[in-house]
């Protein structure tokens, strides 16, 4: 398989033009896989199949990559992501629970429906820990078809982050 994609805690090879295989670390995944994140059209399926060598891999549908976000998301998706963006610039160097939260609760009201999705999301990493930490640009998200915005792999768990950094170095 054709390897489209490196990062911090995971790897991702194109197993087809539809899906791919993600070999990871990333306890964010674990999570999403274990069905504790809500069902929400702003995060994707994530589903379980198999480990290797003490990394756990998982099946994902294949997304385009997004390279210039106000051309392909929809309006909809393109203000949810400026949105995300000015709060998490406000929150840069505060991380873990309370600051996560307190930049999604921010989130403007006709966001209602992410904001729940968000915060389900964060309620879901606790299981992990409070050192939660939410990061959006272009890299760490797609768009659908047509133009809904799915978030990849904005949130992180800072000391998870800082152990494989530091594995990485040795």
């Amino acid at each position: 398989m054709k390897c489209i994609g490196r990062g911090l805690f995971s790897t991702v090879y194109q197993k087809n033009k539809n899906k791919v295989l993600i070999v990871s670390t990333d306890p964010v995944k674990e999570c999403m896989a274990n069905g504790w994140f809500p069902r929400s059209s702003l995060f994707p399926k994530v589903v379980p199949v198999g480990s290797q060598d003490e990394k756990s891999m998982y099946e994902m549908k294949y997304y385009q990559k997004v390279t210039a976000p106000k051309q392909q998301l929809n309006p909809a998706g393109y203000d949810l992501y400026c949105a995300l963006r000015n709060g998490a610039h406000q929150q840069c160097g505060k991380q873990g629970y309370s600051q996560v939260t307190f930049q999604i609760e921010a989130l403007p009201k006709k966001h209602t429906t992410a904001k729940r999705a968000l915060l389900a999301a964060v309620e879901a990493l606790t299981n992990y820990g409070e050192d939660i930490s939410f990061e959006i640009s272009p890299r760490n998200i797609v768009a659908t078809k047509t133009g809904k915005l799915i978030l990849l792999d904005c949130f992180f768990m800072r000391t998870a982050a800082e152990r494989q950094r530091k594995r990485l170095r040795t």
